[in-house]
């Protein structure tokens, strides 16, 4: 891997870990929470914790992606 893939693929992990921060599913945004597998367990509950109650917010129950 070079030097520039490299870094790309560290920007990435930053970049999705701000994401899932803002969301609400991560609690750090330094990438590292992504690697550990208790973390990413609580981000999938709250994500799917988050899904939930979108579906009970819509009258229809479609979710609204």
């Amino acid at each position: 891997m070079t030097a520039q893939e490299d870094t790309m693929r560290d920007v990435r992990r930053i970049l999705r870990a701000k994401v899932l921060k803002a969301r609400g599913l991560a609690m750090e945004s330094d990438g590292k929470a992504l690697d550990d597998q208790d973390r990413r367990d609580e981000g999938r509950r709250r994500q799917a914790e988050a899904r939930r109650q979108e579906q009970q917010d819509r009258p229809d129950g479609r979710s609204g992606r």
